[in-house]
């Protein structure tokens, strides 16, 4: 549908008459039936469903996206995600004049690669493949090695250290959410109770 063409293609603005109605986004029944007529278009599905959550389209008859997406849908966040992740991906393809992905394993692949460099690891794929109906995940994955984005490095958080007299305390933290004052509270109630075993 032409409903999202000028998404990331913006039209030079022209001064506009008086008597031109003034340009509306879709509603929740348009982009609804999107969706429902599906799966035509991954990328269509999945530009509408951008759509509906960017704009809190779902609200007031539903309290999050995730029950909207449950209740309405029965789709799960996650593919929720990743048709919406193929609708982006399909509108940098369409803007190069190349045909969109088909299946939602191929817009996975192209969005492990660099921005820069998704229209030239689909051009690459499918100049050996052919067409779009013969792509496959792993095609697509073999042209986009040199081209993967870096996975960020996690860093274990620093030890916290504490020292008195004659004593020191060396807190290791697998993950940064954990609070140290919690955790001391709770190394306190241990050693308590240690100790009252060794009084009894």
């Amino acid at each position: 549908m032409a409903i999202f063409s000028s998404r990331n293609q913006p039209e030079p603005v022209t001064p506009r008459r008086r008597s031109e109605p003034e340009p509306t986004e879709p509603t929740l029944d348009e982009l609804e039936a999107i969706v429902a007529a599906n799966l035509d278009s991954i990328a269509q599905v999945g530009l509408a469903l951008d759509a509906i959550k960017t704009r809190e389209l779902y609200r007031p008859e539903f309290d999050t996206w995730i029950s909207y997406l449950d209740q309405r849908w029965k789709m799960t966040m996650d593919y929720a995600h990743k048709l919406m992740v193929a609708g982006s991906i399909a509108i940098k393809l369409r803007a190069a004049g190349l045909p969109e992905p088909s299946a939602v394993s191929h817009a996975r692949e192209l969005a492990k690669v660099k921005p820069e460099a998704v229209t030239q690891v689909w051009t690459d794929t499918l100049a050996e493949v052919g067409t779009v109906d013969n792509v496959t995940a792993e095609a697509i994955a073999k042209h986009a090695g040199k081209h993967r984005k870096r996975k960020a490095r996690r860093k274990a958080p620093a030890a916290i250290r504490l020292k008195g007299k004659s004593w020191t305390i060396v807190l290791s933290r697998k993950t940064a959410d954990l609070d140290p004052l919690a955790i001391l509270a709770e190394a306190a109630e241990q050693l308590a109770q240690r100790a009252a075993k060794k009084a009894a």
